[in-house]
């Protein structure tokens, strides 16, 4: 998450007020991606030289080598982000490259056909989006952060591949059963705890199934856990890494509570942990700092050295020094079951730095070239300018350590809205426009047009002679426990503060007929609330309504809060904002009487977005109090 930002009217920047700099005078609005489909983009990175973790039994791996198309560039524009893996779609015997996408609202995935041969993969570049037996868009909703991240995999045994997702809230698992046709309409599997509609509490555990952190931003993937012969469910995200038993048959599978992996030390399994949290039976902690310090984070369940237990390869989202991209932790088998080695990288650069440009990798493991061993295909997000030059020089710096924001919120996305830059000259030269809000650390105005796409690479792998041979160790103890109680002196530790905090009150000014309705909203963190800019599109900006009784109206506008530019967005100025109404009430009425107010609102964090809250509240006026 972004460090808090202080700011104040005018800023020193290079000796000069912020106020008297001179915004680029760019081309708006940009094209959108669409219409630049046949443009490839410009200075794209070179790969560095990788030293590979040296694995027994698990594929020699050589560095990532782009997948590209013949005609156009294989891409992800929208937000950025791209889900790769492999599927026949054609049934032509030849593995097809499936990549999701992040768009907020229905994520698709694109299908590029294999114009090559199985061992030779070639693609064009031209794609379709994916569509089920009816005809209709393959597609799941994602309102933030994370696009939809197919897996194929049987889940029913029944001979056919099928599709199967996560989801960002409030964590919907969706199965497209395949068949002879093709993909059946979605449906979501059955989980323990989830209701369809039910909103989950902010202040609850995050490791129950009551609280919106155990739902949120879920990362899923399936495979067997226990060896029971049916597929298991790994999920990633705001709750840490976890999974959760296939409690139903083969057929109809349904998932119980999501419960955390463990290290054979018997510590929670984490890719990075905050050395500042606690874990402990039934206290609450934040998951996502015990176990990846980042909800963008995912799992991949696979027999990576090929020792006959199951294995993970992680990944984080790399924006920040210390973030390693991807992970590998070896499976193995206890007294206690399943446990799993502490995650080693699965590559670094050899020179010591940054070993991957851009960020947020996400991996499938598959046999890319048909030659029977496993290959790892990534889709990896790289900034660029002015639509497709890439920025190589923030290739190998980190986008979050620069206070940028992460793919789907970059600035350059706002740009299209715009006729011109009038509109933020105005507001930089008033003071509102703040140069870390929409290029972080960065020095150049020419950032504003910064995107991030996403691109396809795959690690090519070659059978390793050295054979992995898995041996039985003794579990430790789990420093977290299920169903136990907490020791009777514990105190919470954690402050339980809702993200956004909602006053509503009325108040009798001046001796006259006049009253004020004010709506009053605390923020923590780098939460945020949105206005009713036109760029705000996918989110839901502040609403209120006030319905007032007969005799009484309205007078001038409603009071705002300062707005500034945040990323892509435009939001409201401040931790506490004040929204004032001005009501009057006709000469002669007595008494005391009631306003319906009606808030609605949904806010986001640099890294994650919160459900839409609607409350409406009674606001009692006394008409005769002086």
């Amino acid at each position: 998450m972004k460090k808090r930002l202080l700011f104040i009217a005018v800023l020193a920047w290079g000796g000069l007020s912020l106020s008297a700099q001179k915004l680029p005078d760019l081309k708006l609005p940009l094209p959108h991606d669409s219409t630049l489909l046949d443009v490839r983009t410009t200075n794209f990175p070179e790969m560095k030289e990788l030293y590979f973790t040296p694995i027994p039994g698990a594929p020699v791996l050589s560095g990532p080598v782009r997948v590209d198309g013949t005609m156009r560039e294989i891409r992800m524009e929208e937000h950025g982000l791209a889900y790769p893996t492999l599927f026949d779609w054609n049934r032509d015997g030849k593995p097809d490259l499936l990549v999701g996408e992040f768009l907020t609202g229905q994520s698709r995935i694109k299908v590029y056909l294999n114009i090559g041969t199985k061992k030779k993969p070639k693609f064009t570049g031209t794609w379709f989006y994916a569509t089920d037996v009816n005809g209709d868009v393959i597609s799941n909703y994602q309102w933030c952060c994370i696009g939809i991240h197919p897996q194929v995999v049987d889940v029913d045994g029944d001979g056919y591949p099928d599709l199967f997702s996560g989801q960002y809230y409030p964590g919907v698992v969706t199965w497209w059963r395949g068949g002879e046709k093709g993909f059946e309409p979605g449906r979501p599997i059955p989980q323990l705890g989830y209701q369809d509609g039910k909103e989950f509490g902010m202040s609850e555990p995050a490791w129950s199934v009551e609280s919106w952190w155990y739902w949120n931003y879920s990362s899923a993937r399936l495979a067997d856990f226990d060896g029971d012969g049916l597929l298991d469910l790994f999920v990633g995200g705001c709750g840490g890494y976890r999974v959760a038993r296939n409690t139903g048959t083969k057929t109809e599978p349904r998932f119980g509570r999501r419960e955390f992996l463990y290290h054979v030390d018997g510590t929670i399994l984490h890719t990075r942990r905050n050395p500042e949290v606690k874990v402990e039976t039934g206290k609450d902690f934040h998951a996502e700092d015990a176990c990846s310090m980042t909800a963008h984070c995912y799992l991949n369940p696979v027999d990576w050295d090929g020792d006959g237990v199951l294995d993970i390869i992680a990944t984080d989202e790399y924006m920040r020094e210390g973030e390693l991209g991807i992970y590998f932790l070896r499976g193995v088998m206890t007294d206690d079951g399943l446990r799993f080695e502490h995650a080693r990288p699965l590559f670094l650069a050899t020179d010591g730095s940054k070993a991957l440009p851009g960020c947020t990798p996400h991996i499938q493991v598959v046999d890319y070239n048909g030659d029977g061993v496993l290959d790892v295909l990534m889709g990896l997000s790289i900034p660029t300018l002015n639509g497709f030059e890439g920025a190589a020089e923030l290739y190998w710096r980190y986008t979050g350590d620069l206070d940028l924001a992460s793919p789907g919120k970059d600035t350059g996305e706002s740009l299209q809205h715009y006729e011109n830059m009038n509109v933020w000259q105005e507001q930089l030269d008033k003071g509102m426009l703040r140069k870390e809000s929409l290029i972080g650390k960065l020095d150049d105005w020419k950032y504003l047009t910064l995107r991030h796409r996403g691109y396809v690479f795959v690690f090519p792998g070659k059978e390793n002679r050295q054979k992995a041979v898995a041996v039985p160790m003794k579990a430790g103890r789990r420093e977290f426990e299920y169903d136990k109680p907490a020791k009777k002196e514990y105190r919470q530790e954690v402050e339980k503060k809702e993200a956004v905090s909602c006053f509503v009150r009325g108040r009798k000014i001046y001796n006259g007929e006049d009253f004020e309705i004010t709506v009053r909203f605390e923020t923590i963190g780098s939460y945020h609330l949105y206005t009713k800019n036109k760029i705000n599109a996918n989110q839901v900006p502040v609403s209120i309504e006030i319905t007032l009784p007969e005799g009484m109206s309205e007078v001038g506008e409603m009071k705002l809060p300062p707005v500034k530019l945040h990323g892509a967005n435009e939001v409201y100025d401040g931790k506490i904002l004040t929204f004032t109404r001005r009501v009057k009430a006709a000469p002669g009425m007595t008494g005391k009487v009631e306003v319906k107010v009606k808030v609605t609102y949904q806010t986001c964090s640099d890294e994650t977005c919160l459900p839409v809250v609607e409350k409406e509240e009674m606001v009692e006026l006394n008409l005769d109090k002086k």
